[in-house]
C-alpha cells in the first residue's frame, strides 16, 4: 500500500511536470511540450513500473496509480490556469471528457503492464514481450528524429527515446531467453508501430 501510495504521488508530480512543459513552445528545437503528447515517456514509466513490480496484480496496480494520478494532476492543473492563462482557457469547465477517457487509457496502462509481467513465466513468448517497450521507444525515436533533421524540432524527446530505447533494449535483451525471437520482435514491431502510429501523424507535424 505504501508502494502504491508513492507511485500515485509520482504521477501526480509527474503530471504536473508534464503541464509545466506546455509553456515551452511546441515548435521550438527542444519541444518540451512533446513530453506530455508524445508516447516515449508513458512507455518508458510503465516498462520500469512493470520491472519493478513483484507480481502482475501489483504491476497492473502500480502502473494503473501512476497513470491516473498523472491524469488528475494533468487536468487539474489546466483547470486552475485556465483562469490565469489564456492558453489553458477552458470558460471555467473542467475537461471532463479528456479526464475520463484518460482514465480510461490508465487503466489500460495498467492491463499493458499485467500483459508485460508474463515476461517472468517460462512461455515461449516471453522473449517477444520483453522486446515491446524497446520496439515502442525505437518506433518513436526513429519519427522524432526525422521530425528533428527536416523541421528542426524534438531534440529532446529524441533523445529521451533513444536513450530510453537503448536502455531497454540492451538490458532486456540480456533477459530475453531466446535472443534470436527477441531480435526480430524488436525490429519488426518497432517497425510496423512506426508506420501505423507515428508515420501517418508525427511525420504531419
Amino acid at each position: 500500500m505504501k508502494t502504491s501510495f508513492y507511485l500515485f504521488l509520482c504521477g501526480i508530480l509527474a503530471g504536473i511536470g508534464c503541464r509545466l512543459s506546455d509553456f515551452f513552445p511546441y515548435d521550438s528545437l527542444w519541444s518540451l511540450s512533446s513530453v506530455a503528447t508524445l508516447f516515449g515517456f508513458w512507455i518508458a514509466s510503465v516498462g520500469v513500473i512493470t520491472l519493478l513490480s513483484t507480481s502482475g496484480r501489483r504491476a497492473f496496480v502500480n502502473s494503473f496509480l501512476y497513470m491516473f494520478g498523472m491524469t488528475c494532476s494533468f487536468y487539474g492543473l489546466k483547470y486552475i490556469l485556465g483562469f490565469f492563462f489564456e492558453r489553458f482557457a477552458n470558460d471555467g469547465r473542467f475537461p471532463m471528457n479528456l479526464f475520463l477517457i484518460y482514465s480510461v487509457l490508465s487503466a489500460g496502462c495498467g492491463i499493458g503492464s499485467l500483459i508485460l509481467y508474463q515476461w517472468n513465466s517460462k512461455h515461449w513468448y516471453r522473449s517477444v514481450l520483453y522486446a515491446l517497450p524497446a520496439s515502442g521507444l525505437l518506433a518513436e525515436a526513429a519519427g522524432c528524429l526525422f521530425v528533428l533533421i527536416t523541421r528542426h524540432m524534438l531534440l529532446g524527446q529524441t533523445l529521451f527515446d533513444m536513450t530510453s530505447a537503448l536502455l531497454f533494449g540492451v538490458g532486456l535483451f540480456r533477459k530475453a531467453p531466446n535472443k534470436v525471437l527477441y531480435s526480430v520482435s524488436l525490429l519488426l514491431v518497432a517497425a510496423l508501430v512506426f508506420y501505423v502510429v507515428y508515420k501517418p501523424f508525427l511525420l504531419l507535424i
